[in-house]
C-alpha cells in the first residue's frame, strides 16, 4: 500500500536511508529519529521508497537518493510503501 508524506523543511528530515540500485535493494528507511520531522509523520522503519520529489526511485543509487533529499529546501515530498 504506497502512501505520500510531505515533510516541511528545511531539513534534517530525521531518517536513513538504505539499499539503492548500486546495493541492488530496494530504498528503504532504516531510521526514524526520535522526535524528528520523520517521527511526527506516518514514516514506519522498513517503509520502501517508492519516489522522491515525485521521481521514481527503482533506477536511483543510493548517492543519488541522498543528494535528491539534500536538494530539497523548503519541503520534502516522499511516496512510500509499508
Amino acid at each position: 500500500m504506497a502512501y505520500s508524506v510531505t515533510l516541511n523543511g528545511p531539513g534534517p528530515w530525521g531518517f536513513r536511508l538504505q539499499g539503492g540500485k548500486d546495493f541492488n535493494m530496494p530504498l528503504t528507511i532504516s531510521r526514524i529519529t526520535p522526535g524528528s520531522k520523520a517521527a511526527q509523520s506516518q514514516m514506519n522503519q522498513g517503509d520502501l521508497v517508492v519516489a522522491i520529489e515525485g521521481i521514481n526511485t527503482d533506477s536511483m543509487t543510493h548517492l543519488e537518493a541522498q543528494n535528491k533529499i539534500k536538494s530539497a529546501s523548503h519541503n520534502l515530498s516522499l511516496t512510500l510503501q509499508k
